[in-house]
């Protein structure tokens, strides 16, 4: 058996991401790249939507951005948005659990780096 193509990718699922992508690199790298590009954007969305306590935003952006999360490795972030989804269900719930909101977005913006190294290795091949 072939070592997997995400074996140095620490700090991500490397499970999941072999599942999702077998040895397949440039697929991995493409979907790696429109994560990276749409990253700034997506963190911005959810900031608006604490600092706005906008309940019906925030549901909207988690569950819409949870599936890209896993995509590049982060499948704790996707099982937190999961959790958060359902648990926050009013303006209130977005202060009660602003710190393990803020916590994940923390996870999510230290390992752009990490999967930006990663997307340079996939490219490399």
């Amino acid at each position: 058996m072939e070592p997997s193509i995400f074996k140095n990718f620490t700090g991500l699922d490397t499970d999941y991401l072999d599942a999702a992508y077998g040895d397949d690199a440039e697929t991995a790298a493409l979907v790696f790249d429109q994560y990276l590009q749409d990253l700034p954007g997506n963190l911005e969305l959810l900031d608006r939507d604490l600092a706005d306590r906008d309940i019906e935003n925030f549901k909207l952006h988690i569950h819409k951005q949870k599936p890209g999360y896993s995509y590049v490795g982060l499948t704790d972030i996707t099982a937190k948005f999961h959790e958060l989804q359902t648990r926050c269900l009013t303006r209130e719930d977005l202060g009660h659990f602003e710190p393990e909101i803020r916590q994940a977005m923390q996870r999510i913006r230290s390992s752009a780096d990490i999967i930006r190294t990663a997307l340079v290795q996939l490219q490399a091949g």
